[in-house]
């Protein structure tokens, strides 16, 4: 048998219709050796008794029990399937269309096919796929109308930019013809003045840039803690008053050179006319190292374009400054034309010192 004899269904290899769940019955014919109908016991006969009896043979009747056949039990009434869904096993070979599950007889509908047979379908009914191609369209849809905005902002921006630049030209022209008539406060435009002058920038102390070539240089020595104590040229151009340049003797006569990082207009330059530092002894007295070794009195200054500058100096130990008025100078020259006898007491050195030096200017 091929098809479902109650909805007419192609049947596949089980004992059950796949679309309505009805029993297949079994293909005429059927042996014992695949039949599964129910049968009746085979009883062996009964065989001599394993003993040897004990007093003489005696006869026993046999009487044979008449066979009575073995009658299966009814089947249980199958209830009518409800509707379901389609399953794969539905599908018909040559098209892609399934085919629909017939009404049950006891709710098919008055004036319906008789019979049971099958309803045939209107159309070729499909399992209906997810969209999935629907959130790529909608990813690229908001792409495509970012990327159109983008695109229309910046043409936009441009727009606006060039007509700005467009409109600057015609500025000078409208000045200009508006010069013709009387003004009392005419605004000068920057290319009616072809040469203007940079804005100067602030003065900066440039020392701490330039190198310093000095006559000679004392050798190091301790200091009342056991510390090496330097006295190098550039001990002038660190901005500490502690620390000082000095030399053996009278440095009357010297001249001290300074070169600066950059050609630089000068407004103020100074020093500190001695070695600005105090310490105490292993016993506690103070020792004034300033008025200890040899001070400076006046020196005399010079810059690349022939200016010079005398200056006078005082009795202290704080930095001590002279205006400038000269061009922009790369090498400034510092004469000691006068300088004080060394101290005395305690603190007496023969060592002419110059703590701290000052160029101050704009560069450039």
């Amino acid at each position: 048998m091929d098809t479902c004899a109650r909805c007419g269904h192609v049947l596949g290899v089980g004992r059950f219709c796949t679309n309505c769940g009805a029993p297949v019955a079994p293909p005429p014919g059927e042996d014992w050796r695949s039949g599964t109908a129910e049968r009746p016991a085979v009883r062996p006969p009964a065989g001599p008794p394993t003993g040897r009896p004990s007093g003489p043979p005696v006869d026993v009747p046999t009487t044979s029990a008449p066979r009575v056949p073995v009658t299966p039990p009814p089947a249980a009434a199958v209830p009518p399937p409800g509707a379901r869904y389609p399953l794969f096993a539905d599908e018909v070979a040559e098209g892609g269309a399934y085919a629909a599950a017939p009404t049950p007889s006891h709710l098919a509908p008055h004036g319906g096919h008789p019979g049971g047979a099958p309803v045939p379908h209107s159309g070729t009914h499909q399992h209906r796929q997810p969209r999935r191609w629907v959130p790529w369209v909608a990813g690229f849809a908001a792409m495509a109308l970012v990327a159109a905005l983008g695109a229309w902002l910046l043409l936009s921006g441009n727009d606006d930019g060039g007509s700005v630049a467009q409109d600057r030209p015609t500025e000078p022209t409208r000045s200009r013809s508006a010069s013709d008539t009387p003004s009392t406060s005419p605004t000068p435009s920057a290319s009616d003045s072809p040469s203007a002058s940079p804005k100067p920038g602030k003065p900066e102390d440039v020392a701490r840039l330039a190198t310093a070539q000095v006559p000679a240089t004392a050798p190091p020595n301790e200091d009342t803690s056991g510390n090496l104590v330097r006295y190098e040229a550039r001990n002038m151009l660190d901005g500490v008053a502690t620390t000082c340049w000095r030399m053996p003797g009278d440095g009357t006569g010297d001249t001290l050179t300074f070169e600066l990082d950059e050609p630089t207009t000068l407004r103020e330059v100074g020093l500190i006319n001695g070695y600005a530092k105090t310490a105490t002894d292993a016993q506690g007295r103070p020792l004034d190292w300033y008025h200890g070794n040899r001070r400076i009195l006046t020196v005399e200054w010079s810059f690349d374009d022939g200016t010079t500058v005398q200056q006078s100096l005082r009795d202290t130990r704080d930095l001590q400054t002279v205006r400038v008025d000269a061009g922009a100078t790369r090498t400034v020259r510092l004469r000691l034309v006068s300088v004080s006898p060394q101290g005395t007491g305690r603190a007496a050195r023969d060592y002419t010192a110059v703590s701290d030096v000052a160029l101050v200017g704009t560069p450039g």
